[in-house]
């Protein structure tokens, strides 16, 4: 049986009295059912596949990790963001799992348009509004009680660390992790395999430009996937956050770097507007140092080249080499 969100407080949904088979095999029809796609799924623009479907005028359904509809609920009911409301989480059939995506997530329809699309139709004093309700938003999402303040990632209702995911965990993720110190360790120990295997291969040893994790900041509530297809604008203009498979604590520098992660990008069509760029700093706080000095150098990590036992032990010590980092700035 899935797990049910509602409550009394709630509007009523359609699909409140349908059971978990009847909406499985609504979730079936719409996947084969090009129309009821959601989101930019054109060819050339599109880096994946529809990963959101309207299975009722008023709801969607997406594939998702369990905690995602805990931290969504649990967001919502610590803060005034708009986030939509949960109704369902159902187990995908045998199978049917990808990674840590083992159920479907049935949740409120939002009527409007990802910013993705919006951005281009806005003149500039809808771009401002807007940025300044995203980072309203921002502002009130990191000072949201932590469950654990120690523990980074995702969590839900057990209390267990989870797995965290995304770029920056790389493609085998990372944790997890049972406390803040040993996500830093874990970075550098990354750091750490990318330093030897630079030294092994092209000879070079510039330790001093690649910085030891910065964990000064504490942990905060992070959405950590804000790209401008996971923010939505409704017909009044309000800001709306989806897609909270990544969410969980982490330093706040993560935001920042997620939400530029695409301005990089060499195709056009996948490259962040330069319009939107220049609010980064003002939506998610000036941490370029972060993105460009320490993540930047650590990608050939992130794109998967090493794992997180490509090499342990002493084989600087062994040199006669350190590799310590004093950050300068």
């Amino acid at each position: 049986m899935g797990i049910s969100h509602s409550s009394a407080h709630l509007l009523p949904s359609s699909v409140d009295a349908l059971t978990d088979e009847e909406l499985l095999v609504m979730i079936d029809a719409a996947r084969k059912d090009s129309s009821t796609a959601l989101g930019i799924t054109d060819e050339h623009t599109s880096w994946s596949g529809p990963t959101a479907w309207r299975i009722t005028p008023d709801a969607v359904v997406k594939r998702a990790p369990a905690h995602e509809a805990y931290i969504m609920t649990y967001v919502a009911s610590h803060s005034s963001l708009r986030v939509p409301q949960v109704r369902r989480l159902i187990p995908v059939r045998p199978g049917e799992s990808f990674r840590l995506s083992k159920f479907w997530l049935v949740m409120d329809y939002v009527d409007g348009d990802v910013l993705e699309a919006a951005w281009p139709r806005m003149n500039w004093w809808k771009r401002l509004w807007t940025v300044w309700r995203l980072r309203r938003s921002l502002q009130e999402l990191h000072q949201i009680p932590l469950p654990s303040p120690d523990v980074p990632g995702p969590f839900d209702s057990t209390g267990e660390a989870l797995p965290c995911s995304g770029y920056y965990f790389t493609e085998f993720g990372g944790g997890p992790f049972e406390s803040y110190r040993a996500m830093a360790d874990w970075y550098d120990h990354l750091r750490h395999c990318v330093l030897i295997h630079l030294h092994q291969y092209y000879g070079m040893f510039e330790p001093h430009l690649f910085p030891t994790f910065d964990a000064t900041q504490p942990l905060v509530l992070c959405h950590m996937d804000l790209n401008m297809r996971n923010i939505m604008v409704d017909g009044r203009g309000e800001v709306w956050l989806v897609d909270w498979g990544m969410a969980g604590a982490f330093p706040p520098w993560f935001e920042y770097a997620n939400l530029v992660m695409f301005s990089r990008a060499a195709i056009p069509s996948r490259r962040l507007p330069k319009s939107w760029m220049f609010f980064a700093r003002f939506v998610a706080g000036d941490y370029r140092w972060h993105d460009e000095q320490y993540l930047l150098p650590l990608d050939p990590a992130f794109g998967g080249f090493f794992t997180a036992d490509y090499i342990t032990g002493g084989y600087f010590d062994e040199l006669g080499l350190s590799i310590e980092y004093r950050r300068q700035r």
